[in-house]
């Protein structure tokens, strides 16, 4: 993709470099073919979890105090600036937004749901209810995959940067997400100290 197109398709610039997005694509979707869900899931609970520990040891002005860090691998350029709740957040809307389309993906024809990346976008104001927000997602993601089973999705739905990816592929995603996020609020309370 020309430097033309990456503009016209991102003009905030807030999209990986290339070859990381090339690397992240098949290194999900080889993780998504190797892996059981169930495996999958248990990374997925493992890393928010980490993540809410991390919150729950900061007090609610370190949780609230944006900080800027060195970019996680996977991490937008714009995620280097939020606090431990704003990242939170981010997760639970994420989570919240990957279990629908994993349902949606499985059980429905013609399924409804959208992402856009507005749907994504933390709260400046994000505060320390996130962390048992994130909890409450964690499990809902928990309770529809454990009811699914396989993930026999009927059609891919596309990332922005990966294109069409399967059920499965939805869930391994949302679990390295967690592990890019749990990253990046280690760093963030690093900073904090």
């Amino acid at each position: 993709m020309s430097r033309r197109e990456t503009d016209a398709t991102d003009p905030t610039g807030q999209r990986l470099p290339a070859h990381e997005r090339l690397v992240a694509n098949l290194g999900l979707r080889a993780y998504a073919a190797l892996s059981s869900p169930g495996s999958v899931l248990r990374l997925f609970r493992r890393e928010a979890e980490q993540a809410c520990a991390i919150a729950a040891g900061l007090d609610e002005v370190q949780g609230r105090r944006a900080v800027r860090i060195r970019r996680v691998a996977g991490l937008e350029p714009g995620g280097r600036d939020w606090s431990v709740y704003m990242v939170l957040d981010h997760l639970v809307m994420v989570n919240t937004a990957v279990t629908a389309l994993v349902h949606a993906l499985c059980v429905s024809q013609g399924h409804s749901v959208e992402i856009a990346p507005a749907d994504v976008t933390p709260h400046l104001d994000a505060g320390p209810d996130r962390i048992d927000a994130l909890r409450a997602s964690v499990e809902r993601h928990t309770e529809v995959i454990e009811r699914l089973g396989v993930l026999n999705g009927r059609e891919p739905y596309p990332h922005p940067w990966f294109g069409p990816l399967s059920a499965r592929q939805w869930h391994a995603l949302a679990a390295l997400h967690n592990r890019i996020h749990r990253v990046q609020i280690q760093r963030i309370a690093r900073r904090l100290d």
